[in-house]
This record gives C-alpha cells, sequence and structure tokens, in this order.
C-alpha cells in the first residue's frame, strides 16, 4: 500500500490517511480520519479506453473523494451537488469521455460513482453535449471566433472584478482606445484575409460595448463589417448588456450593422437590488429597451440574471423570472453569484446571507422556468467562489444558441481577442491551448499597440498557417 497524504493535518492534531494500491486487477483506496474510514475498490479504470495518465488521476480522484466522504461522516459536512469536480469547464471532461467512445448511459454512472455528482447535474452535463456536439468542428483552428473586448461601462457593479472601468472615471480614455482598436481590427481583417480563413462567429463584449455611441459606434461597427465580418457567414453578437445605453438610435446602428444577437441584462427585476448592487438602471429601462429592440427586430435576445444577490431570496427570483418571462427572450443566462477576489462584495460578506439550499432551490427554480418558455440548456460553467458550489448555465429557445458560447467555453476552436483585455486562445490539433494577452487598462492598450500588434501577428500567423 501506498500513502498519499501521511502528513495532512486538520486542525487538534488530526491526520488524513489515505493508502491505495494495485492488486488483483483493481485499484483499491482506504482513507481515514478521526475514527472514520472509506474504503473503495475500482475495476473501472482497467478499462482499456483509460491510458496510464487516466490511472494516476483516478488514483488522486478516489483519495478526493474519501477525504470528501470521511469528513461528511465527522463534520457532517454537505453532500456538493457536483461532487468532487471542482473546474471551472466540467463540460471538457464529459467531451473527452465521449469523444474516447463511452456512451452516455456508461458516462451518467461514471459521474455518479466516480465525480459523486448528483443525479441532477449528470443529467445536465450529458442535456448541454448532446446540444454542443453538432457545433464542433475538425479543425480547431478553421472556422475560427474573434472576440472584441470594449472595457468601458456607465458604473462599475459590486460583484464585478473584470477589467471593466467606470466612463466617468475613465470616459476621457475612450477616444484613443477607439483609434488603437480601429488599427487591430484592420490588421486582425488583412490576416484572416491572407490566410484565407473563415471566422463563425464575432463577439463584442466587455465591459459594455454600447457605452460607445452615436458616430463612434456607427464607425466602430462599420470597421468590423468590413475587416472581419465582410464575406463570412459568422453569428454576431453585442453584449450590449446595460438597458439604459440602449437608446433607438443605438439600437438601428446595431441593426444597420448586421447584428443578429444582443444581450440585454437585467440581472434582477428588483429596484432595491439593482441600486445595492450599483446598477443604475431600473426595471423600467429594461423594458423599454426590450420593447424597443424588438420593435426594431435585432433576431436574438439573451437575457442574464444572477441568483444569489445580497438581500435576494426565492420571492424576488421568482419575480424576476415571472417579468423576463413576460417579455419572452430568446436566450437566458442563469449565473450564481460568485464572489470574485476583486468584488466590493467579497470584502462586504456580511451582506451576502444565502444558505447553500435556497441557492440551488433558486437555480432549479430558473430552469423550471427556462424549460417552461421551451428553452433547453445549451451550455454551462462554473467560477471559484460561486454560491453554493452550483453553476451558471446558458439556455436558448431551439435555432438560438450561440455558437461563440459555445466555442469559447469547450475551447475547440481559436478565438482571436482584440481590444482591452483579450485573450486569444489558440488551440492545437490536440485541443492543447497556447494563450495571448492585451493589455487590460485601455491607456496602456492604446500607447502599446503597435509595437503589441506586431508580436502578436507573428504568433497568430506561425500558428494559423497551415489552418486550411
Amino acid at each position: 500500500m501506498k500513502s498519499l497524504a501521511p502528513n495532512a493535518s486538520f486542525g487538534r492534531g488530526r491526520v488524513v490517511e489515505a493508502d491505495y494500491a494495485w492488486e488483483d486487477q483493481a485499484l483499491f483506496v482506504c482513507v481515514r480520519f478521526a475514527g472514520a474510514e472509506w474504503t473503495c475498490r475500482d475495476t473501472e479504470i482497467l478499462d482499456s479506453r483509460y491510458g496510464e495518465l487516466d490511472r494516476e488521476r483516478r488514483v488522486k480522484e478516489r483519495v478526493r473523494l474519501g477525504i470528501r466522504r470521511v469528513f461528511e461522516q465527522v463534520y457532517g459536512l454537505a453532500e456538493s451537488p457536483w461532487g468532487i469536480l471542482t473546474g471551472v469547464r466540467p463540460m471538457k471532461m464529459v467531451h473527452a469521455m465521449l469523444d474516447r467512445g463511452f456512451p452516455p448511459a456508461e458516462l451518467r454512472q461514471i459521474l455518479l460513482e466516480v465525480y459523486a455528482l448528483s443525479p441532477k447535474k449528470a443529467d445536465l452535463l450529458l442535456e448541454v453535449a448532446q446540444a454542443q456536439r453538432p457545433f464542433f468542428r475538425p479543425n480547431p483552428n478553421n472556422p475560427i471566433s474573434i472576440y472584441i473586448g470594449i472595457p468601458f461601462c456607465p458604473t462599475r457593479c459590486s460583484y464585478c472584478s473584470f477589467a471593466a472601468y467606470p466612463l466617468e472615471t475613465h470616459g476621457h480614455l475612450l477616444k484613443d482606445f477607439l483609434k488603437a482598436l480601429h488599427v487591430e481590427i484592420e490588421a486582425v481583417g488583412r490576416l484572416v484575409r491572407e490566410l484565407r480563413l473563415q471566422v463563425e462567429a464575432v463577439y463584442l463584449g466587455g465591459g459594455t460595448p454600447t457605452t460607445v455611441q452615436g458616430e463612434d459606434l456607427k464607425r466602430l461597427l462599420g470597421l468590423i463589417s468590413e475587416h472581419l465580418l465582410a464575406g463570412q457567414d459568422a453569428e454576431f453578437t453585442v453584449e450590449a448588456g446595460r438597458p439604459e445605453t440602449l437608446s433607438r438610435e443605438t439600437l438601428n446602428i446595431l441593426k444597420a450593422a448586421g447584428t443578429q444577437r444582443i444581450c440585454i441584462n437585467p440581472q434582477t427585476m428588483h429596484e432595491p437590488t439593482l441600486a445595492a448592487i450599483g446598477r443604475r438602471h431600473t426595471v423600467a429601462d429594461v423594458h423599454r429597451a426590450f420593447a424597443l429592440a424588438r420593435e426594431i427586430g435585432i433576431p436574438v435576445i439573451n437575457m442574464d440574471i444572477i441568483v444569489g444577490l445580497p438581500g435576494e431570496e426565492l420571492p424576488q427570483v421568482q419575480r424576476t423570472l415571472e417579468e423576463i418571462g413576460a417579455l419572452g427572450p430568446d436566450n437566458l443566462t442563469v449565473h450564481s453569484l460568485a464572489l470574485k477576489r476583486a468584488s466590493w462584495l467579497r470584502k462586504n460578506l456580511d451582506q451576502v446571507r444565502l444558505a447553500q439550499e435556497q441557492g440551488e432551490a433558486m437555480v432549479d427554480l430558473a430552469r423550471d422556468y427556462a424549460l417552461s418558455w421551451g428553452m433547453r440548456p445549451y451550455y454551462l460553467y462554473r467560477q471559484r467562489h460561486i454560491l453554493g458550489d452550483l453553476e451558471n448555465t446558458g439556455y436558448a429557445q431551439p435555432g438560438t444558441s450561440s455558437v461563440y458560447n459555445i466555442q469559447m467555453m469547450e475551447e475547440r476552436q481559436t478565438t482571436i481577442a482584440l481590444g482591452g483585455g483579450g485573450i486569444s486562445k489558440l488551440v492545437a490539433s490536440d485541443l492543447s491551448l497556447t494563450r495571448h494577452a492585451n493589455p487590460k487598462c485601455p491607456a496602456a492598450y492604446a500607447s502599446q499597440i503597435r509595437e503589441h500588434l506586431n508580436e502578436k501577428l507573428d504568433v497568430l500567423r506561425r500558428h494559423l498557417a497551415n489552418s486550411s
């Protein structure tokens, strides 16, 4: 027997002991702690579809599950619906297993028995996988996706830790930022044409891209159309986000530029919460922006909500869902509040008084509403410090799933990222990743763009040259 954790101490001199052995065509694992013991005999890992690295990983997975089980016995630790899975992208493991030939029914048993997922979460992963796999392409480098980041917002939300700068304090940087972004759009467009790349999706995100208004927005969208969308059959999303930025003029500009999908993100339809988290729009602003977008003819509208916001319980979440249902969006993205390191909320934990059971009930309620509207889940991810150890899930009406969201989250397609804080993800044939980051700060981005761009184009060209 080999000991994996002989010195792991957990208060008052208590030690977790974890041993394993390969004997009699099986993996044996034993975990002991404070008089509690958990043992396991695993024969499934000897299946020929697994390799040596998988077997090494399975030892750690079994020990992790054993530690959780003895802690449940000793401390009354509540079971997590996600078992021992801790990564941001649980779908990647599911797709890797499907790629190896594991049928869904067998994979479901592995998720339940090896990773200790609840049946509900195992079924969710398999349903999302079924929705995503038709979007995967044999060549990860052609077609590609393009992300363009506008790191400005009207105000900074209290839960946000992204590189987003309020206009009231950083608006003086916008003009030079846009000039630099125009240079990058033109340069990347030339590269796309040079290498004859197909563009499957363009996503204008942030920040709040529609903080750019009027002629500046026309000019930006015109350059995107000319250099990145011309001659392409690409999905084009603008993450408008803040409803107060969506005037009739702005929506007409988006429509004229060929925008196929926008995001109008209330986060909640409860006025006191909006004020508490630093969003200056009202519920009426959400209704007005949505009605205008429908009138003007934007084909697909997504709406984001966050469950677990401070002071909100099930009645507030239900009210939000009732109001959104009355509007009738094509997509709904349900986020569980994540207390990120840079977030104001993480520094004020006394304002976050939500038990795990209620968080899970909120997520379940949102799912029930989305399904009742005819939507199905199509992408999913998790975050560190997330409410109740839960997840974020995107739902869509049939035929309205965002290909960008799928490709970005599953990392099966190269994404070239432009703008402030954009991180390009270059995917190799074995699905390994190389990342290349733009400067986050708008001032640094504007001042460094030409020097940075030469290096970036060289990296992109070398990676994509043989992608046809």
